[in-house]
This record gives C-alpha cells, structure tokens and sequence, in this order.
C-alpha cells in the first residue's frame, strides 16, 4: 500500500529516525525517575539503587541523541541492556505482577525506527524482545517477590506502568497520525508534480506535433497556392461541425471535446498526400485528364501513409488514426462511389464524412486555377443535393444549421 510504504520510508529517514530515539530515550527518563521517587517512597532499596543508575544512563543519553556524533546502535545498546535489566531485577525484587514486560516489547520496536542501515541487527533485537517478552510473560506468575509488596505499593507501581502504557499508546497514536498527514501530504504533492510534469511534457508534445502539422501544411500550401487559406478555413468548419454535433448529443460513442480537438488539429493535413503529386496537375488550370485524376487521387492513400510515418514515435494514437483517416478518407462517398478504397455509409470513419463536407464546400466556394467560386447559396444547395450520395445526411444537417458561423469564418479567412 502507498501509505504503509511511504511511512516506512518517511522512518527510515535519519530526521524523523532521531526524533523517535529522542521521544523514546526521554519517556524512558521520565519513566525511572517516576520509579526513582515511588521505590523511595515505598524503600524498595534494590531497585531504588538501581533507578538511580537508570536515571543516571538516561540523563546521558538524552544529551547524547541530542548530537550526531554518536552512533544509533551504540546509544541503543545501553537502552536495551538497561530496560531488560531493569524488567528483569524488577520480577526478581517485586515479582512478576510487580513489573511491566510491555517495555521489553516497546524496546525491541525502537532498532526497526533507528537503525536505517542495518535491518539484520533490528530484526535480531526485535525477534529477542518478542521472545524475551514471551518467556516473562509466561513465568510471570510463578516468581515470587524478594520483596511482600503491600497492596498500596502493588498499586503505585502498578498505577506508573499502566499510566506510561497508555502515554505510549497516545503518543503512538499521535506520531502515526502525524506520519499519515505527512505521508499523504508528500503524496499529494508528488502527485500535484507528476501531474505538472505530466501537462508541461503534453504541452511540449502539443508544440512539436503543431509545429510538425504546420510545417506539413506549409509544405503542401508552398506547393498548391489553392490549399493555405482553404487549411484555415475547412479547420474552422470541422470544428463547427463536431462542436455541434457534440452540443446536440449526436454520435455519442465517438464524439467529445477530445475528438473536437483531434479534428481540428487533424484537418490541416488531409491534403497532406498531395506532396506525392506532380507540380503540372496541381497546377494544371483546367480538367485534368483521366489518367492525371488517377495520380490525383493518389493523395487520399498517401496521406494516410505519409502521416502514419511522420507521427510514429508519438505516443497520442488516438490523435494519430484521426489524422491518418482524415487524410485518407476525405473523398470516400457516402454511396460507395467514392476513393480510394469505396467505403461506403457508415464504414466511412466520422472524422473523414465530417472533413468531406468542410473540404467540398470550401472547394466550391474557392476560386481554383481550373474554376470560379461559386455562391454560396448554390454551394449550400450542392451540399443538401449531395446528403445520402455525396456525405451523410445528419451532418449536412449539421452543416447547414450554422450558416451565420459558416459565412464568419468566409469573411475571417478569405483575402
């Protein structure tokens, strides 16, 4: 689990390492001098002298973890030959309902927060605490006491070991919870970079694959003075078109706002294929001959190829299969009659039945070298004539329901 993992790493780190030696070697402090004074009062003398040693250990190392130029196991080691000591001569003395084995169990948990290098030496003080406790645990009630401990003294020792269990126990409960605020504060922020990361390399890639499209374009637009504003506009159209039809509702198994973008950046090559083509039909001004509208229509196939080539390495496919069908498919006919491989209806991807309408509009409202531009309300006518032939009905709807945005986009990209 990425908590669980994240609050090991986070104790394993040296800082908060240190703070768990130093809140454990001042419990532990405050810990004997409360027995200090209680086996004073109580003239308890063995263990009264021995807390004084305790004390004395306790008050060094609280100065010493307080410095790195001690190591953690050697402090460890006077803190756990102490505690077992201690837990030993207090079952030996008080007897073994008189002293608190937990603390045996609680110093066999320290190595695994302090030692960060040396998991084998934490495990082997771990696994001899457990066992340690285990064994205690289980002779506990069969030792008898050096000392008769009145019931007063049963419970003032008592009283300190169940009040520093459950200090323990909050102060755990407290660091945890502070470790899992810490951890998923680390993650939200390494998720807050990733995402960051993650837009500015999509952006990057956004810029290069525009800067690949327009070269594309340009490259084709220095070729055929017919195609730059004719690029311009047809992207506008196929916007207005999938915009709308996402508005409405309409193809909702292919159509959203990431399709309306992939469309729009994806129009501007969908005469891509046309660099395959010479110079003397492009520029042909009249009808092309039989023969040269058959090396003409190579550019749909080409196109296709040529993009599919270009974007290889690019890992956005879904833009990539839009383009390539843009390219490839624009020329398909909604009756089958069209190339170049007679798609018919629905066989024709949407992006490219989408693109047929933006591209023949364009083309009959355009001045051409072989031809004058036609009015726009008999392109308009030409269009509705052509719907269940030349291009699907429901986006020639579509089409010539945004004749105000239409005419804009005339006025805005034609010189």
């Amino acid at each position: 689990m990425p908590v669980i993992n994240k609050i090991r790493e986070i104790l394993l780190d040296f800082k908060y390492a240190k703070i768990f030696q130093i809140i454990a070697v001042y419990f532990a402090l405050i810990y004997h001098v409360s027995f200090l004074i209680a086996f004073g009062l109580l003239r308890i003398y063995p263990m009264f002298l021995y807390n004084i040693y305790s004390v004395l250990l306790f008050s060094m190392l609280a100065v010493l973890v307080l410095s790195q130029k001690h190591t953690f196991e050697r402090q460890f080691i006077f803190f756990y030959t102490e505690v077992i000591a201690h837990q030993i001569l207090a079952d030996y003395f008080l007897g073994g309902m008189g002293s608190f084995h937990f603390f045996i169990f609680l110093t066999g948990i320290v190595p695994l927060l302090t030692f960060r290098k040396h998991f084998g030496l934490a495990a082997f003080y771990g696994l001899l605490s457990a066992v340690g406790f285990t064994i205690l645990e289980v002779v506990a009630p069969y030792i008898e006491p050096k000392y008769q401990l009145s019931t007063t003294a049963l419970v003032v020792i008592k009283t300190i070991n169940i009040a520093s269990f459950s200090i323990v126990n909050i102060i755990g409960l407290l660091m945890y919870s502070y470790l899992v605020m810490l951890v998923e504060k680390k993650l939200q922020t390494q998720v807050e970079i990733k995402t960051y990361e993650a837009q500015a390399k999509t952006e990057k890639l956004l810029k290069i694959q525009g800067y690949i499209i327009n070269s594309l374009a340009n490259l084709v637009d220095n070729r055929d003075v017919d195609t730059g504003e004719h690029i311009q506009r047809t992207s506008a159209y196929v916007e207005l078109i999938s915009s709308k039809a996402l508005e409405q509702g309409l193809y909702k198994d292919e159509i959203d706002s990431a399709f309306v973008d992939y469309i729009k950046r994806a129009a501007p090559l969908h005469d891509v294929g046309k660099i395959v083509v010479s110079d003397m039909i492009l520029k042909k001004p009249g009808r092309l001959t039989e023969a040269e509208f058959e090396e003409m229509k190579l550019h749909a196939k080409e196109g296709g190829r040529v993009i599919r080539e270009v974007f290889a390495m690019s890992d956005d496919k879904e833009f990539i299969k839009i383009a390539a069908d843009v390219a490839s498919c624009h020329h398909e006919k909604w009756d089958g009659s069209g190339y170049p491989n007679g798609l018919k209806s629905t066989q024709i991807p949407l992006c490219a039945r989408i693109m047929a309408v933006a591209d023949v509009f364009d083309a009959l409202v355009s001045r051409r070298c072989y031809k004058e531009p036609y009015p726009v309300e008999t392109a308009y006518k030409i269009i509705r004539e052509s719907a269940g032939s030349h291009f699907d009905p429901q986006i020639v709807d579509i089409f010539l329901s945004q004749k105000d945005e239409i005419e804009k986009v005339m006025g805005k990209f034609t010189r």
